[in-house]
């Protein structure tokens, strides 16, 4: 079972990432700048194949090596925050007065709450960081700094856990200089903490799998996750996506049954509670936070939150994003009185009506389009920041924003190309170095593409994402082995030609 859905996954990711990269270089038009960031993944890969320098590099001491990581982290963010600053506005905004409001005990947006419940989520944990730092944009630029270097920590912990501490250090460092991460903390945003909690529980579940063969402690664990993920639900609901991800993973892919044997189903069985408890415990946990927030503002919060972003999703006019008629048509709903989870029943609706009259051509395009605005770029935030820039502000951003666009893309199509490429080159011989449990991270990404299938597209929708791909992609230049993949297919070549061709293939390889 589990090699058939390591080979689902392999071949979706595949489709996924030509697809992404086919639509990048042809839509709109072909640019010098798109053929050049084409050019330099290719030749990195072929150079890398040939000159495998880090895979054979031998790590005595990482901990300096860490700290030098997140010193550089620490060191590029904090100059980019200092001179380029941004004013709330939109979603940003919303954080930052809410939040405001929270430290003094009031209550902001009650309905848009009750619609949207995670707004709260996020703004709560921002009030506690702006009741000890003041209310202002600066602490929570600060605060997306913090969880930034905690993120890379838990890149190097994941990493190590994984492989090797020379994975983790790889993994770390290209996080380090991803320009979008540091180009993102200049806004009030709830990614990073959001990405934070997600790596801590898979960090908590790898290190489970891997080390704890206790049942008692085995639940234990899971129902952490459980509970963990029901308060992130109120971050970002797309925490459900990890849920999903560890449940095929742990029931399909982490262990191989022998269902013809008594422990085999016995190990199925116990797997299956496991299971049944971590979705237990996150619904629970959910539906409690979801009664105290309905508590806090005085409204029943909406159950299933998803109407909305499925309406905009589905919206071939504004190519699956936020639009202005999106926005009024929830208005007029508001205006009728009706309880958010109508509201959303009725957005929803609409949305699947706008699905079943589409045709084939349309539903593709608009596919195309929601791939393009979501996966097909990495420069967004600078973007969101010119668009809120302050004045405050100690560079012109817009005189830079060619060049800032261009490293941004770079990076991202490189590591995103990476991340595909290790699935086929990080192997020797018929043992793969990418386990079982880089399979999480690859759940997780084609989860979140076919969620937004669907649902609203943001660019910066994907930030969760880009640890994920810093870790494969850390395996890819820690484990490369081009030698014994070459050698293997060079061997199946063997086993398929016929007894002259084999002579000759073993003569020329002697």
């Amino acid at each position: 079972m589990d090699k058939i859905v390591k080979r689902i996954i392999i071949f979706v990711f595949t489709v996924f990432v030509v697809l992404t990269l086919l639509i990048f270089v042809l839509s709109d038009s072909i640019t010098a700048s798109k053929l050049l960031i084409i050019a330099a993944i290719a030749a990195v890969i072929v150079l890398y194949a040939k000159f495998p320098v880090i895979s054979e590099w031998k790590i005595n001491r990482t901990r300096p090596l860490l700290l030098a990581a997140a010193a550089s982290s620490l060191f590029l963010r904090i100059v980019w925050v200092y001179f380029v600053k941004a004013i709330p506005v939109s979603d940003f905004y919303t954080y930052h007065s809410l939040a405001g409001a929270l430290v003094n005990g009031e209550i902001l947006y009650p309905k848009f709450i009750s619609l949207f419940p995670h707004v709260f989520g996020y703004s709560k944990v921002l009030s506690v960081v702006y009741s000890i730092f003041g209310p202002r944009p600066d602490s929570a630029v600060a605060f997306n700094i913090a969880l930034n270097i905690g993120i890379l920590l838990l890149i190097y912990l994941i990493g190590k856990i994984l492989h090797d501490e020379k994975t983790g250090l790889v993994s770390a460092v290209i996080y380090a200089f991803w320009p979008s991460q540091i180009f993102y903390n200049s806004l009030v945003l709830t990614e990073p903490f959001f990405t934070f909690g997600l790596l801590f529980l898979i960090a908590v579940y790898l290190y489970a799998v891997k080390h704890i063969n206790n049942i008692i402690r085995r639940f234990a664990v899971f129902l952490f996750i459980g509970i963990t993920a029901g308060f992130l639900n109120y971050i970002r609901p797309a925490v459900v996506i990890l849920v999903i991800s560890l449940l095929i993973h742990y029931l399909l892919m982490e262990y191989k049954y022998n269902l013809r044997d008594k422990d085999g189903k016995t190990e199925l069985l116990i797997r299956a509670g496991i299971c049944v408890l971590m979705i237990v415990s996150y619904t629970a946990v959910s539906s409690f936070v979801s009664g105290r927030i309905g508590n806090r503002i005085g409204i029943e919060v909406a159950k299933k939150p998803s109407g909305f972003y499925i309406l905009a999703g589905l919206n071939i006019e504004s190519e699956g994003r936020w639009s202005e008629k999106d926005s009024v048509f929830l208005e007029s709903l508001i205006s009728e009185g009706l309880t958010s989870d109508q509201i959303h029943e009725q957005l929803a609706e609409t949305g699947l009506k706008r699905l079943k009259e589409m045709d084939l051509f349309s539903f593709i395009k608009l596919q195309v389009n929601k791939n393009k605005h979501m996966w097909g770029n990495d420069h967004k935030s600078i973007t969101y920041i010119q668009n809120s820039v302050s004045p405050a502000s100690r560079v012109n951003i817009s005189k830079h924003a060619v060049w800032l666009t261009f490293a941004a893309d770079a990076y991202y199509f490189l590591f995103l190309a990476l991340s595909f490429a290790a699935l086929f080159f990080v192997k020797n011989n018929d043992k793969e170095k990418i386990n079982s449990g880089s399979y999480v991270f690859y759940l997780y990404i084609l989860g979140t593409v076919a969620a937004h299938m669907l649902a609203e597209v943001h660019s910066r929708y994907h930030y969760p994402v880009i640890p994920l791909l810093c870790l494969v992609a850390g395996v890819f230049f820690s484990k490369l082995n081009m030698t014994g993949f070459l050698e293997r297919n060079k061997q199946k070549g063997t086993v398929l030609a016929s007894p002259e061709e084999k002579q000759e293939q073993s003569s020329s390889f002697r």
